[in-house]
């Protein structure tokens, strides 16, 4: 794509029902085909366009208003998460990235959207200046120890991307796998029904929960089993369609096996396994997975949760460390780790200038 693009933000940073991206540039309409497959995009339209990422994931329904090949905006549901998800999709250079606002301002405005108190603490940090000292130091640095600072620095945005934009967790498994009942759990009160009835849940029900120092998006989908022909089974096929996608896309997929099931043959790094209805099990029944028992261990569900989540991505128990110095912004760690000493110097002298 050839570029300038410039990417702006006009609506209020944070949640809300709708965040509006201004696309303006000669880029404006490649990205938007890139980004749309198929898509009309013909001046002054307004259109509903599924916006995709770069393995054809869906990323969100959105509305696009074209005013011209050098300018459109993007109304997309309003997750400061999905935001920055866009744009690392839209993938603008860091250089041409205008930065109107100081470090510790732009820290200060996401305070607001800060999905847990360990990541509010870090916002914190950064908005009372302790990135800025950080960059500061790297600047005094050349050659091998420039890279070596600018690397770890790197390192501290990407944990932290987990603090500030939540993981999905998706909870899949056949019909009767005790899904419904692990979510309520996880939530902490009867947010979906519970029934011994095969396929009560027919869509997917999105909560954002703690696990440990993190907040995630917990989604409870509709259950596995092979269906029939009947009209009836249409609405529950297309529940097990989105469920496929939902696993598709998740950061973590937590698999239920009930008594007598098997997981997927298809191994997949994302997706941990858990003996389910570990209560009509017998206590010297052999299974290859752990068990979990929500109605009878509630504790011990939460942390064997809580540890697969830290497993899978690599995460730290505590994320937060007092005082340290962290990029928060995606562009900033991408140019950090990607090792070019020269331009990542212009792009922190920016950073640094920017009021």
């Amino acid at each position: 794509m050839s570029f300038p693009l410039e990417v702006r933000e006009l609506s209020a940073r944070g949640r809300g029902a709708v965040s509006v991206l201004e696309l303006v540039g000669p880029g404006t309409i490649a990205c938007l085909r890139r980004l749309a497959p198929g898509a009309r995009l013909e001046t002054g339209c307004f259109e509903v366009i599924a916006l995709r990422d770069a393995t054809g994931a869906l990323l969100d329904e959105a509305l696009v208003v074209v005013d011209s090949a050098l300018r459109a905006e993007l109304h997309l549901h309003g997750s400061p998460a999905l935001v920055r998800r866009v744009r690392a999709e839209i993938g603008v250079p860091p250089s041409a990235q205008s930065w109107p606002h100081s470090i510790e301002a732009l820290a200060e405005a996401r305070l607001a959207e800060a999905a847990s108190e360990a990541a509010a603490r870090l916002l914190l940090d950064q908005a009372q200046g302790a990135l800025r000292g950080e960059l500061v130091a790297l600047l005094e640095r050349e050659g091998e120890a420039f890279r070596t600072c600018a690397a770890e620095l790197a390192r501290r945005g990407l944990g932290a991307s987990w603090l500030l934009s939540p993981p999905q967790i998706v909870l899949a498994g056949p019909v009767n796998a005790g899904k419904s009942t692990l979510f309520n759990l996880l939530v902490g009160r009867e947010r979906v029904v519970v029934d011994s009835a095969a396929g009560t849940t027919r869509d997917a029900v999105r909560e954002r929960v703690q696990l440990g120092a993190y907040a995630v998006d917990l989604c409870d989908t509709a259950g596995e089993r092979a269906l029939g022909g009947e009209a009836t089974a249409e609405v529950e096929r297309s529940g097990q369609e989105l469920a496929l996608e939902l696993r598709g896309r998740a950061d973590l997929v937590l698999w239920l096996a009930p008594p007598g099931s098997e997981p997927p043959p298809v191994a997949d790094p994302r997706r941990r396994v858990f003996a389910s209805r570990a209560d009509l099990r017998r206590v010297s029944a052999l299974v290859p997975w752990p068990l979990l028992a929500p109605l009878e261990e509630p504790e011990r569900t939460r942390r064997a949760v809580e540890e697969a989540l830290l497993d899978v991505l690599e995460l730290p128990r505590e994320p937060w460390c007092s005082g340290q110095g962290v990029p928060f912004e995606e562009p900033w760690i991408r140019i950090l780790e990607r090792g070019d000493e020269r331009a990542a110097r212009l792009a922190v002298r920016d950073w640094l200038d920017a009021r």
